[in-house]
Parts: structure tokens; C-alpha cells; sequence
């Protein structure tokens, strides 16, 4: 699969980079780091294992089993995970005196470090809660794909540099082989957009330095499983994140 992945990006960006000169503006390489924070409910999987339990456990818990039930699918997880990103950026009009630009990017993405930050059922809440509901993934493999579009605004344009500042919407898919005995497989997606920010510094006649970033709030989903059981969980969050690339410029920006 990391090798399928691998392939299929290539290919895209190859294309990318094929086509750059019927496209004028800037090309280049982007490198971001970016950390994601939904606030999610409890895997499917475990509700429906909880439906399952006879009524004369709950009692023995002193609990009553619909209210039980009720608190754990009201349940919040608060999961956190780290993103490193890198690809192909393309921006419409990086050094030119243009109020509007459209800035592109297509990457290769590594989840890192996705962990339950907070477990709160009910009146119970557990702070560092890991190794739960197949969430514990530090040592698997989290690759995927992300892909951004911002329609910049330059508030500020001369010579030397290009401060702009406007809305972006983006897209992550992430695909993990969690190593246990029971082959799972699991993968999320996160899509969503917000405001970014950044600044153009143009280094001679045909390359810019860029360094930005941004607030995204991003709906996610979160699917695991085996070929016999399965679980999903789903929500919301921010996405912070900060992103530099190195332009080449062609066309009118040349120059």
C-alpha cells in the first residue's frame, strides 16, 4: 500500500511539473507541519458491544443501561495528531502587482503522534488517554495524501515582497497498517477550510521564498478494522499549520 501511495504521488506531481509552463506564475517545492485537534465520540464498534451487554451488569455497576448507553454515545475523545507534509506549491501570481492569486499545493502526508488527548464519559474524564479503541498508532504507518487551495489577497505588493492574506479550503486522507495479530487496517479524512496568511520574499528575477500559514476548521473521520469487525468514529476541529516553499517563477512573474 505505502508503495501504491508513493506511486500514485509521483505520478501526480510529475504531471504537475509537466504542465508548469502552460501555467505562468511560480512552481515549486512545499515542505508544512501542521497539527490536527477534532473532538470526536466513541468508535461504533463499542456502542454496539455495549447494546449487547444484559441489563443485570449495568445493574450490578449501579448503573441504569439506557442511561449508560445514552452517556457513551455522548461521549467526547479528543484526539490530536501531528502532520509533515511535502509536494508541489503552485501560486497564479506570486511577484506581479495583482490584488488576487491562486495558490495550489499537492503533497505526501505523515501523521505523527496521533493520540487521545481526553476521554470524557459522563462525569469521567481521563487526560493522556492512550492505547484505546485502535488509537494507539506510534508505531504503525500513517501515510497519505493533502491537497490545499487559497485564493490570496496582496494586501501588501512591492519589488521585494508580496504580504497576502485570505481563505483557504483543504483536504487529508491518511491510511494506517496497524501491526497487530488481527491484520487491521484503518484511515481518516479531514476536509474542511479557514483563513491563511503569509508572506511572498522575492530572491532575484525568478525565484520567491515563501512562509505562511493558517487556521483551518476541518470535519474528520476516522474508520478501522478487520476483515470480521469494524469501527467509526467522526467529528470536528482546527487544523493549525505552517507551510514555506521555494517558487520558480515563469511568464510575466520572471523578471
Amino acid at each position: 500500500m505505502k508503495r501504491r501511495l508513493w506511486i500514485v504521488s509521483t505520478v501526480i506531481l510529475t504531471l504537475f511539473l509537466v504542465n508548469g509552463p502552460a501555467f505562468a506564475g511560480g512552481w515549486g517545492p512545499y515542505f508544512s507541519w501542521g497539527r490536527e485537534k477534532p473532538s470526536t465520540g466513541l468508535p461504533s464498534d463499542v456502542i454496539d458491544f455495549a447494546r449487547d451487554i444484559p441489563p443485570s451488569y449495568w445493574e450490578g455497576l449501579g448503573l441504569n443501561k439506557d442511561d449508560a448507553i445514552r452517556e457513551l454515545e455522548a461521549a467526547d475523545l479528543d484526539v490530536s495528531i501531528n502532520h509533515l507534509t511535502f509536494g508541489v506549491m503552485y501560486e497564479s501570481a506570486p511577484a506581479r502587482d495583482k490584488l488576487m492569486s491562486y495558490r495550489g499545493t499537492l503533497g505526501f502526508d505523515i501523521a505523527l503522534s496521533p493520540k487521545i488527548e481526553d476521554l470524557t464519559i459522563g462525569d469521567f474524564s481521563a487526560n493522556e488517554f492512550s492505547g484505546f479503541a485502535g488509537f494507539d498508532l506510534e508505531q504503525n504507518s500513517k501515510y497519505g495524501l493533502s491537497t490545499n487551495h487559497t485564493l490570496a489577497f496582496g494586501i501588501i505588493r512591492t519589488s521585494r515582497l508580496k504580504w497576502w492574506a485570505g481563505p483557504g479550503i483543504g483536504l487529508t486522507f491518511n491510511y494506517y497498517d496497524i501491526g497487530t495479530s488481527l491484520d487491521t487496517k484503518a484511515a481518516n479524512l479531514s476536509i474542511g477550510g479557514g483563513g491563511e496568511t503569509g508572506v511572498n520574499i522575492h530572491l532575484g528575477t525568478s525565484m520567491t521564498l515563501c512562509l505562511g500559514g493558517g487556521i483551518h476548521w476541518r470535519a474528520f473521520a476516522y474508520a478501522a478494522g478487520t476483515e470480521d469487525l469494524g469501527s467509526l468514529v467522526w467529528g470536528d476541529g482546527p487544523l493549525y499549520f505552517i507551510q514555506t516553499s521555494l517558487l520558480f517563477r515563469t511568464g510575466p512573474d520572471r523578471g
